[in-house]
């Protein structure tokens, strides 16, 4: 055999080693024709791929086109999608590594594209690679680095591997090194005198390493920069001069985060603090916060400083924007005070600092060092027009200068509340959507139209649905949980009647599924006195065991073959035949003990099915614990329409498509319909009655009751009852926050944890009595159902329809958003549309209202504004659950709830706002010991602004601690304001929506 045909005999078997052997005991003759045929059964096999991939099955290689011998490798013939080469890559890259004689060759075909798993064989191909001449390797190895561009470059594995084998120097290339850094070498690796010194240097190294932590023990690279230096294989100077040359390099915050921790590691020494105490001062102007903060400590750790040195870092700390570093510059600077002349340009420069307290504190020293600053007056004088015009004018008044013109107070008038929403009347019923039907009215109005026609003329509305898209398996389908599999069905039922078939049977009940059987036969002895043969059993014989399942059967069978029974008898007990006597020394009897575990017990016997299961199941509706109550009670009306469809017996008009655009409907238009269902002799359908019922406005309505009870139909007596009393009594709704811990469930008003929880949960409370009328009761039990703790499988659909559902008890409906509301699937239109509705307002629309403000939702002022124009915003309601939602959930943030809260004042919902904030503001004050933040600061600007626009009286104890504390920050001085505010003399503004 050829040495081509043996390296391609192992090409096709994909046997890496064996290859790698081959290809490095060719002779030079030997490698040029391998090198010549090489490239051609790279194209063979990338055609075959490419066949296979079109033809979806598997081809099998031989010669010619027929690549796939019959007794090939035993590899799975469908693992081609490794690779565009059927997944011989890795051999391609072995051949031609041990073949090709040129470098730049080779190098580009180990970086083929087409073998794109280049991290299988990675070990044989280094092999191979390094039994080439000396030279050739080096070259190789260094172009294959420089093919390298980012950190998870699939060249970077081999690249390294050869650099290792070959020992030639790595190739200036920073993404080399970032390859390096993210192979996560040991500490034996042969590259880290070479490379470990480029990480200070290299483009992309910090950011590879950027995940690297000290806590709670240090990560990879940090701990193994720690054990080089213990062993004396780097110096702490090595480590210490490169994380001062990368910070002087500049760079983010995330670039530096990884040198940052290595310094803090390393904790330099006064000594060696002191060495490079130049460096550190040159970090101090502009570099990141994070690296100024540490430099600043190694410059005080190293002093004492010469006195240029000292202007020099005092001047650079005035000049930065964080407070904190500014600060420390001040107090740095009252310590120098000897050197006031050369410091009043660093003084100066705090003047015009964003942050006030900087201000305020510059002013101080100003002002209580006059005298000695007094020799660089003209320099403070000069920047005094920096200072707020207050402490301007007190600076002016020591050193000259001319103090800023007081800002005019802002003068906000808000504006009114826009005018409440006006429900709009409901469009009229057509089968004509040109968009198609994309939300509940549309819903409504096509079901409405075609209820309207099909009880008249059929053939007219076959012309109008003609052009009616079929849905693919609809009949197959067990239930329809989608609404539009209820239009598309009751569309083909008009177009071709009669072809739904039913829903499709149920699968067979298996009572044996999950169970598990552990089986043991053993022969019995015959009792001594029984010398006579028995007389055989009367009857006919039946299947032993019968009743197990046919795999345990045969369990039994074959062990009772091993104690001895012939197969003729066992194939008799197997198949019901009457058994023969045993032969000699053949065991008569034997013992059958079978472990059993399963969920039910052994032999029992299925129930029949639940009545109501079944009646649902024929009707292609979901059972209650697979959809949401409000989706259910949907698709039950659509399921009465549908059945009454094929059944002949639609009603000549629908009772419950509303005639506003909140879902209500008027009451003179119920009997109306009433009145014209009962004039043609056609009794309304059940679900549409309820739905129609619970549409009404809230109250009693006694014209239209007489009018009801006038006209002599069943649905009609009904209709009249509830007209004529209250309607649905309003159920009792409500919440209970649950969280996991650990494994267990627990409820927050039982175990309050001690910090934030991610994976919090609302359970629903919802309870409603029967209203004592059984056909209403059996309806309303669905639509009132308590919905279930968890969302899961189709829960949550349709759930744009559920408002207009219950439009007069929209407490009901949020009570059925909850499972979903810490989830991004409520939509603001849904929330509107509560808004817009009737019906108390409790803590579940108050929490689903407070979700969208503490989410920092774009629609969550209009939300506020919305109910705040009907006067039905729950304002104080809102203002608890934000709070709880902070304080109880990860997932908020304060800053984006003061940015809502704002924006809805400004609009003109002020006066809700603050009601809002005088159950919220605690929640959003900084917790005891904690210094107050930008976002403390804008809670209480905003309370200031909307508590003087409310014109708001009342103490709130917590505000006047803190501004009985004093200071001189911007968070004090807003807790004065609205101390002062809340504390004026005057009658209370009523703070009304």
């Amino acid at each position: 055999m050829t040495a081509w045909a043996r390296v391609r005999d192992r090409i096709i078997a994909r046997d890496t080693g064996g290859l790698a052997d081959l290809v490095i005991a060719l002779s030079g003759a030997e490698r040029a024709e391998v090198a010549r045929q090489l490239p051609d059964l790279r194209r063979e096999l990338r055609a075959a791929a490419d066949r296979r991939a079109r033809a979806g099955w598997s081809l099998r290689l031989g010669d010619g086109d027929d690549l796939w011998e019959e007794d090939g490798p035993a590899t799975d013939p469908w693992d081609t999608a490794l690779d565009a080469v059927g997944g011989h890559g890795a051999v391609l890259r072995i051949a031609g590594a041990g073949v090709l004689s040129g470098p730049a060759a080779t190098v580009s075909w180990l970086t083929r594209r087409e073998f794109a798993d280049r991290q299988a064989g990675v070990t044989d191909l280094v092999r191979t690679l390094a039994a080439r001449p000396a030279g050739w390797q080096a070259e190789v190895a260094v172009r294959l680095a420089r093919r390298i561009r980012t950190a998870d470059d699939p060249n970077g594995p081999l690249a390294l591997a050869l650099l290792r084998a070959c020992g030639v120097p790595p190739p200036e290339h920073d993404p080399l090194v970032t390859a390096w850094l993210s192979s996560r070498p040991g500490p034996d690796d042969p590259l880290i005198d070479a490379l470990l010194p480029r990480i200070f240097e290299a483009e992309g190294a910090g950011r590879a390493l950027r995940w690297e932590r000290l806590e709670p023990v240090p990560t990879h690279w940090l701990s193994l920069l720690d054990r080089l230096r213990e062993s004396g294989r780097v110096s702490r100077a090595e480590l210490l001069d490169g994380c001062l040359s990368r910070f002087l390099r500049g760079g983010d915050a995330l670039g530096l985060r990884f040198f940052i921790r290595l310094h803090e590691l390393l904790d330099p020494t006064p000594q060696e603090a002191a060495a490079r105490a130049r460096d550190y001062l040159r970090l101090l102007p502009t570099a990141p916060g994070t690296v100024a903060e540490p430099a600043l400590t190694q410059v005080r750790q190293g002093g004492p400083h010469e006195e240029a040195e000292v202007i020099e870092a005092i001047g650079a700390l005035t000049f930065r924007p964080e407070a904190k570093l500014a600060l420390e510059g001040l107090r740095w600077l009252e310590r120098e005070l000897p050197n006031a002349v050369e410091l009043a340009p660093a003084l100066a420069t705090a003047f015009g600092h964003p942050s006030y307290e900087v201000q305020g504190r510059a002013a101080r020293i100003a002002l209580k060092h006059a005298a000695a600053f007094a020799p660089a007056r003209e320099t403070l004088a000069q920047a005094v027009p920096m200072l707020p015009p207050t402490l301007g004018a007190r600076v002016a008044a020591v050193h000259g200068g001319e103090a800023a013109a007081p800002e005019p107070p802002e003068v906000f008038t808000p504006p009114p509340l826009p005018e409440p929403y006006e429900p709009e009347p409901f469009p009229e019923p057509t089968l004509d959507l040109p968009s198609g039907m994309c939300h509940w009215p549309d819903h409504e109005r096509w079901l409405a139209a075609f209820t309207r026609q099909a009880s008249g003329d059929r053939e007219e509305l076959r012309r109008a649905l003609s052009g009616y898209g079929d849905e693919p398996y609809l009949f197959q389908q067990t239930s329809w949980t989608d609404t539009r599999s209820w239009f598309s069905a009751l569309a083909l039922e008009v177009i071709a009647p009669g072809t739904d078939p039913g829903p499709p049977e149920p699968e067979p009940v298996d009572p044996w599924a999950g169970a598990s059987f552990k089986v043991s036969v053993q022969p019995v002895a015959e009792p001594e006195s029984d010398d006579g043969e028995r007389e055989e059993e009367e009857g006919e014989p039946e299947r032993m065991f019968g009743n197990l399942p046919e795999r345990v059967r045969e369990d039994i069978f074959e062990q009772v073959l091993e104690i001895g029974v012939s197969e003729e008898r066992v194939a008799a007990m197997r198949d019901g035949l009457r058994v023969p006597p045993p032969g000699p020394g053949e065991p008569r009897d034997f013992r059958v003990q079978i472990g059993y575990f399963g969920f039910g017990p052994m032999f029992m016997k299925p129930e029949p099915p639940d009545p109501a299961v079944e009646s649902r199941r024929r009707r292609r509706l979901p059972q209650p614990w697979q959809v949401s109550p409000p989706h259910l009670f949907v698709l039950r009306r659509l399921s009465e329409v549908y059945e009454a469809l094929r059944a002949g017996t639609l009603p000549p008009v629908l009772l419950a498509t509303p005639t506003r655009s909140t879902g209500h409907l008027d009451p003179d238009v119920l009997v109306d319909r009433l009145e014209e269902c009962a004039a043609a002799g056609v009794e309304p359908l059940a679900a549409d009655l309820v739905q129609a019922l619970v549409r009404l406005p809230r109250g009693r309505h006694p014209g239209a009751a007489a009018r009801a009870a006038r006209t002599g139909s069943q649905a009609a007596a009904t209709a009249a009852a509830w007209l004529a009393g209250e309607g649905l009594p309003d159920p009792e709704t409500g919440l209970r926050w649950a969280y996991l811990d650990g494994a267990v469930d627990r409820y927050l008003d039982e175990h309050e944890p001690d910090r934030p929880q991610y994976e919090v949960r609302l359970k629903p409370i919802l309870r409603a009595e029967p209203v004592g009328h059984a056909p209403l009761d059996d309806l309303l039990g669905d639509l009132l159902r308590e919905p279930a703790h968890w969302s899961y499988d189709d829960h949550g659909g349709a759930m744009g329809w559920w408002p207009a559902v219950l439009p007069s008890h929209r407490e009901v409906v949020a009570v059925n958003y909850l499972p979903f509301l810490l989830h991004p699937t409520i939509a603001p239109v849904f929330v509107a549309a509560l808004a817009d509705a009737d019906g108390p307002v409790g803590e579940t629309l108050a929490l689903t209202l407070a979700y969208f403000v503490a989410a920092g939702h774009p629609e969550a002022p209009p939300l506020l504004l919305r109910m705040a124009a009907r006067g039905d915003l729950p304002a104080e309601a809102v203002g608890e659950q934000v709070a709880l939602l902070l304080r109880r959930t990860a997932r908020f943030d304060k800053r984006a709830v003061v940015r809502v809260l704002a924006e809805a004042a400004r609009q003109g919902a002020h006066a809700a706002v603050w009601r809002l904030l005088t159950t919220l503001l605690p929640a959003l004050l900084p917790d005891p010991g904690e210094r107050p933040g930008v976002a403390h600061t804008q809670a209480m600007a905003l309370a200031a602004d909307t508590a003087t626009w409310a014109a708001a009286r009342g103490a709130i104890p917590q505000v006047t601690a803190y501004a009985a504390a004093g200071g001189r920050s911007r968070f004090a001085r807003e807790c004065v304001r609205l101390r002062d505010q809340l504390g004026r003399d005057g009658v209370a503004a009523t703070t009304g929506a």
